[in-house]
């Protein structure tokens, strides 16, 4: 009985993720300045000093595959910050201590996921790694400027991973397949390993679960572009495209005012693992050019729900955001100011540098005075309602224009 007609086998078999995740340096794909020949990263890591050190970078993008390579030799533990109580950690902390001097082999402690831990429970770090007790090895998907308490992240090297290409992840697929027992009896039409890279959005996580479960559901050892679209017809995914039709439509959404539409995109991109600051973005460009004027608030709550997600982070901060995106979906809708900037654009494009009126020039000097700059300036405060009726403060060439227009 080959391997292929034992279902059981199948479904015995690891994810492809662990099966082909690289143990060695030379065979890590990807995040060539950072681990690359001359990368930083991986010159501690050849130099066998390693010291503690946090990876800050996008999902699937290797931060777990390179924290294993570096730690192979070192007596480590691993542990998920999401499922971890601070504790249980410094109950850890405490045996790896111990277990320190009774052994020459440095303990290693990897932290998953490490913002999850607020910044006051991230002071159990402080200590170990201040004394070299042991080596933190920190994973986080946040900015850790935002996340990570300042004491602890200035006792860590930092190292930015970047989202992977589609020709990273190809070559990374391309690799499994050479490697894998199991996926190098198949054979893939040509375009298949490409196009599963391209859906990925960069995370090859992802990539290697649609190879790993188009081949343990194929009753045959070959797959094809058929068998890709049956399988994606029935697999929910985020790569590229998705991301920006589901922002788009989460936009359109809050700009036709209908909150239950908006409410849905956004969690749809949540659970995708969408970056929340980047719809806190969106939210904040939204409010100046879908709402403007009609109401000034809108960029407050908008401004707030951003700077909020940030001091609570998720899952919690996710209520801040989602109630901002109901509140803008529900203003009234003006896009005067959006109009107005385009308006103005193209007359500074048109018109070129205009001379500034003389009248609204400071005389910062004797000469600037003898020049006439500043004469002939009103004071808006001097006169009724603080405004100069039939003033212009336009350059002379355009001083009847309108660029805002309100509606």
């Amino acid at each position: 009985m080959s391997l292929f007609d034992n279902k059981e086998q199948k479904e015995a078999l690891p994810p492809l993720s662990d099966r082909v995740r690289p143990d060695r340096i030379e065979d890590f794909i990807g995040q060539e300045k950072v681990v690359g020949e001359n990368g930083p990263l991986a010159k501690m890591i050849r130099s066998g000093h390693l010291s503690s050190f946090l990876i800050y970078g996008p999902p699937g993008s290797g931060k777990t595959t390179i924290a294993l390579i570096a730690t192979k030799n070192l007596k480590r533990r691993f542990i998920t910050a999401t499922n971890t109580r601070i504790k249980d950690v410094k109950q850890l902390l405490e045996v790896m201590k111990k277990e320190k001097k009774f052994s020459r082999v440095q303990p290693v402690l990897i932290v998953d996921e490490i913002q999850h831990f607020n910044r006051k429970e991230q002071d159990a770090f402080l200590d170990v790694v201040e004394k070299g007790d042991v080596i933190l090895v920190a994973l986080t998907t946040e900015n850790p400027s935002f996340y990570i308490n300042s004491a602890l992240l200035s006792r860590l090297s930092v190292f930015v991973f970047s989202k992977l290409t589609d020709k990273d992840i190809e070559r990374l697929l391309k690799r499994a397949v050479r490697v894998d027992r199991f996926l190098n009896k198949f054979t893939f039409a040509d375009g298949v390993l490409e196009r599963i890279a391209r859906i990925s959005g960069g995370d090859a996580r992802r990539a290697l679960n649609i190879l790993d479960t188009i081949t343990r559901n194929a009753d045959k050892l070959s797959v094809n572009e058929e068998d890709l679209n049956v399988l994606l017809h029935n697999m929910p995914l985020y790569g590229k495209e998705q991301h920006y039709d589901i922002i788009s439509a989460f936009i359109k959404s809050m700009r036709g005012s209908d909150a239950d539409a908006a409410l849905y995109y956004f969690y749809r991109m949540i659970k995708a693992g969408e970056d929340p600051l980047y719809i806190g973005r969106r939210m904040i460009r939204f409010a100046a050019e879908d709402i403007g004027l009609k109401n000034p608030n809108a960029l407050v709550v908008a401004n707030s729900a951003f700077e909020g997600f940030q001091k609570v982070g998720p899952p919690e901060g996710y209520l801040v955001l989602a109630e901002a995106a109901i509140y803008l979906a529900k203003s009234p809708k003006s896009n005067a100011v959006y109009l107005a900037e385009k308006s103005v654009l193209k007359e500074i494009e048109t018109s070129g540098d205009l001379e500034v009126p003389k009248k609204l020039r400071n005389p910062v000097t004797k000469l600037m005075k003898e020049q006439g700059y500043g004469e002939g300036y009103k004071y808006p405060h001097n006169y009724p309602g603080h405004i100069v009726e039939g003033e212009k403060y336009l350059p002379d060439k355009i001083r009847n224009k309108k660029f805002y227009k309100e509606d």
